[in-house]
C-alpha cells in the first residue's frame, strides 16, 4: 500500500462484501475490496497480537490502538470482528488457554514413574521475567470479568488435574504417603511456580523461579512413603 496513506478503516458496503477504506495524507479516498481470506487473516492476526501484547503488557495496559498496530489491521477490523477490546481478549485467552493445556499434558505425559512425569512439570526451564502467560492476568483488576477469568481458570484447574493424577499414581506405587492429599499437593507446587514468577519480577532474577522449583522437587523427593 502507498507509504502516503493516512488511515485505513475496514467498512462494510450495504451489508455485503467488506472493504477497506483508505485515506492518503492528501485527502484522496480509495476504497479496496476484500475477498474472504483477506476477512480472515485480518481476524487472526488480531488475536496473535491480542496473545503477544497481553503476555508481554498484560490485558489493562494494551490498548487496542497497540493492538492495530501490531496486527497491521485497519483500523475498523478490532469492531467488525469482535465486540471490542474484551471480546478479542476473551478469544485470544482462550486459545491460550488450549495451548497451554496441552503443553502440560505433554510435558506431564503417561511414560515413566508417576514421580518422575511430575518433575518433569518442575524442571521446565522458566524465564521468571517474562511471567506465566495464564498467571499474569490474575494481578489484574480486570480477572473480576468472567469471560477473562474462565480461560485462566481452566488452565490451572485442569494443570492441578494432571499433576494430582500422577501424585495419585505415586501414592498408589509407593512413592509418597497415601495420607497426603494428592490434589492439595499439585495445587502447592503450582503455587510454588506462579509465586516464583512473581518473586523473579521483584528482585529481577530471571532463574529465582527455578530455583524455587528445584527445591520443591527436593522437598517431593523428601516426603514420607507411608
Amino acid at each position: 500500500m502507498d507509504a502516503r496513506v493516512e488511515k485505513t478503516w475496514l467498512i462494510s458496503v450495504n451489508g455485503g462484501c467488506p472493504y477497506i477504506l483508505v485515506v492518503t495524507v492528501y485527502n484522496h479516498v480509495r476504497l479496496i475490496r476484500l475477498d474472504h481470506e483477506d476477512v480472515m487473516k485480518a481476524k487472526d492476526e488480531l488475536v496473535r497480537a491480542a496473545k503477544k501484547l497481553m503476555w508481554e503488557r498484560g490485558y489493562e495496559a494494551t490498548s487496542p490502538r497497540d493492538l492495530l498496530e501490531e496486527s497491521g489491521a485497519g483500523q475498523g477490523s478490532l469492531y467488525h470482528h469482535f465486540k471490542g477490546k474484551m471480546d478479542l481478549a476473551s478469544v485470544a485467552l482462550g486459545e491460550v488457554s488450549d495451548e497451554m493445556r496441552e503443553l502440560a499434558r505433554e510435558t506431564v505425559g503417561t511414560d515413566g514413574s508417576a514421580l518422575d512425569r511430575v518433575f518433569r512439570y518442575l524442571d521446565v526451564s522458566r524465564d521468571g521475567l517474562k511471567g506465566c502467560r495464564m498467571g499474569r492476568f490474575a494481578a489484574e483488576s480486570s480477572i473480576a470479568e468472567a469471560s477473562l477469568r474462565k480461560p485462566v481458570e481452566r488452565y490451572f484447574r485442569e494443570l492441578q488435574e494432571i499433576l494430582a493424577g500422577a501424585l495419585r499414581q505415586a501414592q498408589a506405587d509407593g512413592e509418597i504417603a497415601k495420607r497426603l492429599d494428592a490434589s492439595e499437593l499439585a495445587l502447592m507446587l503450582i503455587t510454588v511456580v506462579q509465586g516464583g514468577f512473581v518473586v523473579s519480577r521483584v528482585y529481577r532474577d530471571r532463574n529465582a523461579i527455578n530455583r524455587a522449583t528445584e527445591t520443591a522437587k527436593s522437598l517431593l523427593k523428601s516426603l514420607p512413603r507411608r
